[in-house]
C-alpha cells in the first residue's frame, strides 16, 4: 500500500507531503496506481520549482529494487504572499489528485493508497 501523509500548519496550509510504499495493484514497473501517484508527486515538485522558484523542496528516492518509492516535499515558509499562495494551490491540487486517486481505486476492502492528514 502507498501511504501519503499531508502535514498542515495551524493556518491549514500544507507544509509537507510524504509518500511511501508500493500499491501492490500490479507487478513493479507495470503498476498504474503507483504510476499515477508518482506523476502527481513529480508534478508538485517540478511545479514548485518551475513556477514558485522553490529549489530543493523534494527528496524522491525511487525504486531501490523492492518496487517501493519514498518521497517528501517540504514547502518552505515564504514571506512573499503571492508565491506562497501559488505553492498552496499546487499542493492542494496534488492533495485533491491523491484523494481522488484513492477514492477511485480502493474497492472491495482492498486499499492500494491511503491518504492521511497531520496537523
Amino acid at each position: 500500500m502507498i501511504t501519503v501523509k499531508i502535514v498542515r500548519d495551524s493556518d491549514r496550509n500544507i507544509t509537507g507531503l510524504y509518500m511511501n510504499g508500493h500499491s501492490g495493484y500490479a507487478e513493479e514497473g507495470t503498476d498504474i496506481i503507483c504510476s499515477a501517484a508518482s506523476v502527481l508527486l513529480y508534478t508538485a515538485a517540478n511545479s514548485l520549482e518551475s513556477i514558485c522558484g522553490y529549489l530543493d523542496t523534494a527528496v524522491i528516492n525511487e525504486d531501490n529494487g523492492n518496487g517501493k518509492v519514498s518521497a517528501q516535499i517540504v514547502v518552505p515558509a515564504d514571506a512573499n504572499r503571492d508565491r506562497a499562495g501559488t505553492a498552496q494551490t499546487i499542493m492542494r491540487t496534488v492533495e485533491v489528485g491523491l484523494i481522488s486517486l484513492a477514492a477511485s481505486v480502493n474497492d472491495n476492502g482492498r486499499v492500494y493508497i491511503k491518504v492521511t492528514e497531520e496537523n
